[in-house]
């Protein structure tokens, strides 16, 4: 499992991953073709300059692969370098191999159809460009290959020639078809974590609707408790009244019950928060925020320690989102080793930094990696979609979150959101 988790590429290097194994298919191919064309069919060719840059070529193949654990992406500029380096590669090997005469002249094909697949336009024009650019210099400039068996030199190159088709249509469509399949499976994910926020939108509009209730139902109910007191202090005084008390006692009660229950859906509903967009001040907002999330986890020993006087931000109700989400995760694994979670603001730079730690179980590092990016099943019984939309609400808002943790000590995330400027 440890094996397969290394070699599954994160989300954001799915492409670098299909590249790393093209590239090793063809380091393997090229370096079975010259042993067999040198030995078997006697061609003579420059065997060890031809093995050195496949050599190379390996090894930047291993840098690839270590470049793809790391968990920042490539992004378009890297994948054009990978593919230049692949391209440039081949054409040193086409020279000393033959040149436009050489059957596996139309290997540029692949590199060309994964470029067009997963580069901007304008990327997989310029190394349509340099592929065209070599091929044309080796129409007239490259090393010649010796057949000995001259009468069958037309054979081997039909056979050369059948061999690089099947090769190129099976990469070309194992790689495209790989990629529409994973395409397909990230647009169901982002089709359910949709449906995931619709639900939150519902349910926040509900909130809403509940407080606009609660504030309009507290007047007339308090109204009607003032009455309710005349009346047991008349009742109090008439002895013919009397019989009336214990109606009006539990009159007292009921409205009791109904004050208590809409001031706390006042609290749930968060009739209290800043309308989005008016800048509020970030750490007298964290406070009143902690304060109404301790009444979803009461059990929970949540510290906070905040440091941010006169720092203001926008985009409140996104952040809350995002912090609901990270200290639910937080408390559920608090909750698994009975131990307290901290949350901290600071302010540095022109960003405010929110940290939610824990001292849980902690996260596997391959788990990690893959958390906010992609559904991943976890041994809690999650699915990751909580984060996923905290990761996407994040990125709407300029905001960053970054996640650390250690098996057995627990869970680091860090929420970066910049500050508004005055």
């Amino acid at each position: 499992m440890q094996l397969l988790a290394i070699l599954k590429p994160l989300p954001q290097h799915e492409a670098l991953g299909r590249l790393i194994w093209m590239r090793s298919i063809a380091v393997t191919v090229e370096a079975f073709g010259v042993v067999v064309a040198s030995i078997w069919l006697h061609v003579h060719m420059p065997v060890e300059p031809v093995f050195l840059v496949l050599g190379l070529l390996a090894m930047f193949n291993i840098w690839t692969w270590w470049r793809m654990q790391q968990p920042e992406a490539v992004g378009n500029l890297g994948l054009f370098i990978q593919l230049f380096v692949d391209i440039a590669a081949l054409s040193v090997l086409l020279y000393m191999t033959g040149g436009a005469t050489n059957p596996f002249v139309s290997f540029y094909l692949p590199t060309l159809a994964v470029a067009a697949a997963i580069l901007p336009w304008r990327y997989a024009l310029a190394l349509a460009l340099c592929s065209l650019v070599a091929y044309s210099a080796m129409m007239s400039n490259y090393v010649p290959l010796h057949v000995m068996d001259h009468d069958m030199a037309m054979s081997y190159h039909l056979v050369g020639m059948w061999a690089n088709f099947a090769l190129s249509a099976g990469m070309i469509t194992w790689f495209v078809g790989r990629r529409s399949r994973l395409l397909r499976e990230k647009d169901a994910q982002l089709a359910s974590a949709r449906e995931q926020h619709l639900k939150n939108e519902q349910m926040i509009a509900l909130g809403t609707q509940a407080a606009s209730a609660a504030h309009e139902m507290g007047t007339p109910l308090s109204t009607i408790a003032l009455i309710a007191g005349d009346l047991k202090h008349d009742f109090a005084q008439q002895a013919q009244l009397s019989v009336y008390r214990d109606d009006i006692a539990t009159i007292e009660k009921q409205i009791a019950l109904c004050k208590a229950s809409l001031d706390r859906m006042k609290v749930t509903a968060g009739g209290d928060a800043a309308s989005a967009g008016v800048p509020v001040e970030v750490e007298e907002w964290l406070a009143q925020f902690i304060e109404k999330w301790r009444l979803r986890s009461p059990a929970i020993q949540l510290k906070l320690h905040a440091s941010a006087p006169d720092a203001r931000i926008r985009n409140e109700q996104d952040l809350g989102r995002i912090l609901l989400i990270l200290l639910d995760n937080a408390a559920h694994a608090a909750a698994a080793t009975n131990t307290a979670a901290d949350v901290s603001l600071s302010v540095e730079g022109q960003s405010a930094r929110i940290r939610i730690e824990d001292r849980g179980p902690g996260i596997a590092p391959e788990l990690l990696k893959r958390l906010g990016s992609e559904q991943v099943k976890s041994s809690s019984g999650g699915q990751g979609l909580g984060l996923m939309l905290a990761f996407a609400t994040a990125r709407q808002i300029g905001a960053h979150i970054k996640l650390t943790s250690r098996l057995g000590a627990g869970t680091i995330a860090t929420v970066t959101v910049p500050l508004h400027e005055a």
